[in-house]
């Protein structure tokens, strides 16, 4: 259990936090914040305008990168060590709709509906605040820590018992935005890596590869086709007559209209879609055309295009690395350039934002009550 003080000091904290990010110097930053993400209404309610600042203030990075809370550590080096990994333990927020198990002395025990995770919840305003938060109801709250507890942070929202599917649409909702929050529970990483797995083999099993170009303008359908046979195995009957049911990805009409479109499931970065693949191939088998506009630019764009994951670059490289050599070589004016020597520093440098998080399946599990309400509606 948290100390009493502890929390009280944590209270102390948070305010000192908002005044702080409340000065001049933010004004602009907050600003733009507000506009970007309170939904284009002209004037916030008092609890959203505080739910927004808080987000703000905690997960927002400014334009150096660094985030307020951040800013706020850095200026105050008088603060204990205890206290400063406390304050930017806080850009992490547990967020989500939370199912309301009991009170617990002081504090409130509540089970995400994301993560199935529990958290021993405490206000800094005191217990008082939970008297109005039943067993079964659902709270919509955020969530920083204090300890080896839960704070309160910002507004809360209360639904009754009665309103569960609206708590659940919401969990739903980001369990499919936000799987990271769902990976908060080691169980259901594991669990969802096991279902990559299994879905990669149901992929090669399919396509007779990990890897399959097909035309632009059949991408679409061969998708179709595959989720609709992953749900025949996965349910074990057929899919009815007429268009597949809940089709998984919709194609963007950029990627319909392209040459060629290569489907790639790869055991870590998962199922992706790359236009163009075939003129970036022919460029990798015959550095050559990259004297023509056409391969050049698209190659260039396989380079510097932050949704080309490094492993794309690598199947194509490996095929031949020497003339890989020359084709980075040619895109890049490195003349001493060797991909044998040279590939894993030039991925790092073109893709950095991939090497600062680490790997993630691209599938996110649920738990039974979320997939038994969704298979309701």
């Amino acid at each position: 259990m948290v100390d009493p003080a502890v929390l009280e000091r944590a209270g102390d904290l948070k305010g000192e936090l908002v005044a702080f990010s409340q000065r001049p110097r933010y004004e602009r930053a907050a600003s733009e914040f507000l506009d970007r993400y309170g939904s284009g209404s002209e004037e916030l309610d008092e609890q959203r305008l505080i739910l927004l600042w808080d987000c703000f203030v905690l997960e927002h990075k400014l334009v150096n990168g660094r985030t307020v809370v951040e800013q706020f550590v850095a200026a105050n080096p008088q603060l204990p060590e205890a206290e400063r990994e406390m304050l930017l333990g806080w850009r992490d927020v547990v967020q989500g709709p939370f199912e309301v198990l009991r009170r617990d002395g002081p504090a409130l025990l509540v089970q995400s509906l994301v993560d199935d995770l529990t958290y021993r919840v405490r206000s800094n305003m005191g217990p008082g605040i939970f008297r109005r938060t039943p067993r079964g109801s659902f709270l919509i709250a955020r969530l920083v820590a204090v300890g080896d507890e839960w704070m309160l942070s910002g507004p809360i929202t209360l639904l009754r018992a009665a309103e569960r599917d609206i708590a659940y649409g919401l969990a739903m909702d980001m369990a499919l935005r936000t799987p990271e929050a769902v990976f908060r529970n080691p169980d259901k990483l594991a669990l969802a890596w096991e279902q990559q797995r299994a879905d990669r083999d149901r992929f090669v099993r399919f396509f007779g590869s990990d890897l399959v170009v097909v035309p632009g303008e059949q991408a679409q359908e061969r998708l179709n086709a595959f989720y609709a046979f992953c749900r025949e195995e996965i349910l074990g009957r057929p899919e009815p007559d007429g268009p597949p049911a809940g089709v998984a990805v919709t194609l963007s009409p950029a990627m319909v209209d392209s040459d060629t479109v290569a489907l790639i499931y790869d055991e870590t970065d998962g199922i992706g879609f790359y236009a163009e693949f075939g003129l970036v191939a022919q460029a990798f088998a015959n550095p050559d055309l990259l004297r023509r506009r056409r391969w050049r630019e698209h190659t260039l764009q396989y380079l510097h295009d932050d949704s080309v994951e490094p492993m794309v670059l690598r199947r194509l490289a490996e095929q031949d690395p020497d003339k890989a050599t020359i084709v980075f070589r040619r895109l890049l004016k490195r003349p001493k350039f060797d991909w044998s020597r040279d590939a894993e520093n030039l991925l790092r440098e073109i893709k950095p934002d991939y090497y600062t998080r680490p790997p993630r399946p691209h599938i996110s599990p649920v738990s039974e009550r979320l997939a038994a309400f969704v298979a309701q509606q």
